[in-house]
């Protein structure tokens, strides 16, 4: 609920359209609306005080997105999760994120590393702030390589971020999974900080690649789930 209503806030900056292109875009993308979740047009309307037009128009986009497929004369179901698209995604994630980690150790100001430890640690007070865990979650992985000179690299890893946020905290819209999970990330997370604080590459690099294989396990856990 408090993810609508935030996002319904955000909304009012913008034309009519891309509000609810942004407001459904940002409610897919962390699992608000989860896999095979039904949207219909005429409830989304009456929820957001407009017209079936824009509405219409942004499932539209969505479905140009990959994130939902439309249903004729009723609205759109949200696309599933599959076993490829998991492995797709950390595939890639564990092909380049250990590496910028190993370029990155040397560059990360101690401030910095400090600040998201503080970060991660406020999280194990308040295991079911899903945006507070998400920023954690996001701090922790950008500062592993946001300083590379390589500006394609930079650009490559946060693409493929933002093309895999939805299956990178699935295992965390589980009710049954959340809490463990987020104490698992926590512990993984710290570990990782440590490794930088020691300023020791070969030790980030295999964090972080065990963060990611155990990343891709949950995933699928919560799958079968």
């Amino acid at each position: 609920m408090r993810d609508l209503v935030a996002i319904q806030k955000k909304i009012v900056t913008l034309s009519m359209r891309e509000q609810m292109y942004e407001a459904l875009h940002d409610l897919i993308l962390n699992n608000s609306y989860g896999p095979n979740s039904v949207l219909q047009i005429d409830r989304l309307a009456e929820e957001y005080g407009v017209s079936a037009t824009p509405v219409r128009e942004a499932l539209v986009r969505l479905e140009a997105d990959g994130l939902v497929t439309l249903v004729p004369n009723k609205g759109a179901a949200v696309t599933d999760i599959s076993e490829e698209n998991i492995r797709n995604n950390w595939e890639m994630r564990k092909l380049l994120e250990p590496y910028a980690a190993v370029q990155s150790v040397a560059l990360i100001p101690d401030a910095e590393i400090e600040g998201i430890q503080s970060e991660i640690e406020s999280l194990g007070a308040k295991p079911f702030d899903k945006d507070l865990y998400i920023a954690c979650d996001t701090h922790l992985h950008e500062m592993l390589f946001c300083h590379l000179s390589n500006s394609f690299l930079v650009d490559t890893i946060r693409r493929v971020h933002k093309m895999s946020t939805r299956i990178r905290y699935f295992p965390e819209a589980s009710n049954s999974m959340h809490e463990q999970v987020i104490q698992d990330v926590i512990h993984e997370h710290l570990a990782i900080i440590e490794a930088l604080r020691a300023r020791d590459p070969m030790r980030i690099r295999d964090l972080v690649y065990s963060h990611l294989l155990n990343g891709e396990r949950r995933a699928m856990s919560a799958l079968s789930s």
